[in-house]
């Protein structure tokens, strides 16, 4: 692929089961961009096409609207009838799925202050309405310095101040609170929740409930809570 819409493809960053990310090129502001391009079988999906459409345009209807310096911006962003794509500020470390192993967590001051700046980042999103429902190691993307990291991928995030139907049943179950693994109706406590979950297997190399299977995680969630 050699361009996505207005931005031309540098390389390809790497793909989901829904989606692909690619590193672009903005030639109207001279920058890199990461690009988030749906695979068009995905929103032809007979069973949960419009699904995943709702969620790819929640995320995208997010553009310029969360401006903070520890949430991934969002610059751009198209939706058709079996095509879309986002372009998204570009944070060259990944994510921090990798400072959550035994082996590689990271000096805890350092985890403090991360935790620190994500608590912010959410707050932010909170007082404008926005709950990002699916905080988790792979969504906090990790810049440059030490402890500069931004929140991404607002694609299950709700806003509450609008009248829409709450998203079940999607999400990263060993980050969700008691309450969204029940399928109840959330709040920005929910986040908080998940934070916590991420702060813990950051400091400890583990997560706080473990099972053999989703559901024996599921129930230790929800019975301990």
């Amino acid at each position: 692929m050699e361009q996505i819409a207005n931005y031309p493809v540098l390389r390809k960053l790497g793909e989901g089961a829904t989606s692909e990310v690619f590193l672009c090129q903005d030639p109207f502001r001279g920058r890199e961009v990461a690009v988030k391009r749906i695979f068009p079988e995905t929103l032809r999906d007979p069973g949960r096409g419009r699904l995943f459409r709702k969620l790819f345009f929640t995320e995208a209807s997010l553009a310029g609207k969360l401006e903070h310096p520890h949430i991934a911006q969002i610059y751009d962003a198209g939706v058709g009838e079996d095509s879309g794509y986002i372009v998204m500020e570009y944070v060259p470390g990944g994510t921090m799925e990798r400072f959550c192993a035994p082996e590689n967590l990271l000096p805890i001051e350092q985890t403090v202050e991360i935790a620190f700046k994500c608590a912010r980042a959410i707050a932010y999103a909170h007082a404008q309405g926005v709950t990002h429902r699916d905080i988790k190691p792979g969504n906090i993307l990790y810049a440059a310095s030490p402890t500069d990291v931004r929140i991404g991928d607002f694609g299950l995030a709700q806003k509450f101040s609008a009248e829409t139907t709450q998203i079940t049943g999607i999400g990263s179950p060993a980050y969700m609170s008691p309450e969204q693994v029940r399928e109840e109706i959330v709040d920005h406590r929910t986040d908080i929740y998940s934070l916590g979950v991420v702060m813990y297997q950051m400091l400890t190399g583990r997560l706080p409930f473990r099972g053999t299977n989703k559901f024996t995680m599921i129930y230790q969630i929800t019975q301990y809570d």
